[in-house]
C-alpha cells in the first residue's frame, strides 16, 4: 500500500495502481512504469520517516523489478512521462549478472532501517544492496534522492551488491520471496524448489536453519 486507500499490484501488464475507494471502471489503466509495462515481478513502496503500520505515510517512490537483472527505485510522480528512464532514481544490479538474460526478479524486501534492499532472483541467488551507500548515519533522506535524481543518468551506474546468499533452488517454481527476519534483520528467509525453507544469518551467510515446508 502507498497509503490507507491506494496501493500497487505487480502483473503481466506492468506495475498497476489501485484505489479502494473507486469502482473497477474508474481505476487507472496501464503500467505506471513504462519499462515494466510487459511484466512487473515484484515491488516494494519506499517510505521515509517512521511507519506506525497504519499506512498513513504516503510514498512517491517504489522499488520494482521485472523480467531482467535490474531493480530500480522509481519516482511515481514521473508516471506517464515520455521517458521511463526519468523515473529511475537509482538502479541496482548484481555484478555476477551483468550480462545474464536468463534471470528475473522474484522478490523484493526492505530492511527495517531502510538502508538495505533485499532482492531474490529466479534461477539465481539472493542479494543485498545498500540503498544509498553515501547516506548519513541517520539513514537515507530526501536529500539522497534529490542528489541522485539530479545526477547525469548516464553516469549514475547501478549499485552492486553487498552480499549474496545461495544454495537454495529457485528454478522450477516462480515468485519465491526472500524476507528479512529477526528484531534487527539478523536473518534472511526464503523458500526452495526442494520444498524447504532456508534461513541464513545475514552477516555470515551461514545457513542456520533448514526446514521442511511442503
Amino acid at each position: 500500500f502507498l497509503n490507507a486507500n491506494e496501493g500497487l499490484v505487480c502483473s503481466e501488464r506492468g506495475l498497476l495502481h489501485f484505489d479502494l475507494r473507486l469502482p473497477a471502471r474508474s481505476q487507472k489503466r496501464g503500467s505506471l512504469i513504462e519499462e515494466l509495462k510487459k511484466t512487473c515481478k515484484a515491488c516494494a513502496p519506499w517510505r521515509l520517516g517512521e511507519d506506525s503500520g497504519d499506512h498513513q505515510l504516503q510514498s512517491a517512490y517504489v522499488f520494482a523489478g521485472g523480467a531482467g537483472v535490474d531493480v530500480a527505485l522509481y519516482d511515481l510522480r514521473m508516471a506517464g512521462g515520455s521517458s521511463s528512464g526519468n523515473q529511475a532514481v537509482q538502479r541496482y544490479r548484481p555484478q555476477a549478472l551483468q550480462n545474464k538474460s536468463s534471470v528475473a526478479v522474484s522478490g523484493i524486501d526492505l530492511s527495517r532501517n531502510k538502508r538495505e534492499l533485499l532482492v531474490s532472483y529466479e534461477s539465481d541467488q539472493i542479494y543485498t544492496f545498500p540503498i544509498f551507500p553515501d547516506a548519513s548515519a541517520a539513514g537515507p533522506s530526501l536529500l539522497d534522492i534529490d542528489s541522485n535524481d539530479g545526477a547525469d543518468k548516464k553516469k549514475n551506474k547501478p549499485i552492486p551488491e553487498l552480499c549474496s546468499y545461495g544454495g537454495h533452488l529457485n528454478r522450477m517454481t516462480f515468485l519465491k520471496q526472500a524476507k528479512y527476519a529477526g528484531p534487527n534483520d539478523e536473518y534472511i528467509c526464503t523458500g526452495s524448489d526442494s520444498g524447504h525453507a532456508w534461513i541464513y544469518e545475514k552477516d555470515s551467510g551461514a545457513v542456520v536453519s533448514f526446514l521442511k515446508a511442503d
